[in-house]
């Protein structure tokens, strides 16, 4: 059993390498903060104290949503939650073990 628990993480800290890889190659990124399933930052471009920080509000936004979205329709979930600013966009994505936040820069040629 202990040889399977230690092949699960394994896998969970290879999952989050590759999805903090995938977003790191995109254009625009501002920040990318990873959660655990208890809302603390485990892989982060942000400085410690500023993560856990933010951690905090992103999952508070994210709460407050879903309690939104469950009045409206309870069968219904979040899978991603996206605000913009004008210079700005932040994107949540809950995943059953992970949230995955991602700023990134605004940018659109309608907006100006």
């Amino acid at each position: 059993m202990d040889a399977n628990k230690n092949n699960s993480s394994k896998r969970t800290i290879a999952y989050v390498e590759e999805v903090y890889r995938q977003i790191q190659q995109k254009p625009d990124i501002a920040d990318i903060m990873i959660l655990n399933s208890k809302g603390n930052p485990i892989k982060t471009t942000m400085e410690k104290s500023e993560a856990i920080q933010f951690a905090g509000l992103y999952e508070s936004l994210r709460d407050k949503a879903t309690m939104g979205l469950q009045k409206i329709d309870p069968t219904d979930e979040i899978t991603m939650l996206r605000i913009r600013t004008t210079k700005n966009e932040s994107l949540i994505v809950p995943d059953g073990k992970i949230t995955v936040v991602v700023i990134q820069n605004a940018k659109d040629l309608y907006c100006k």
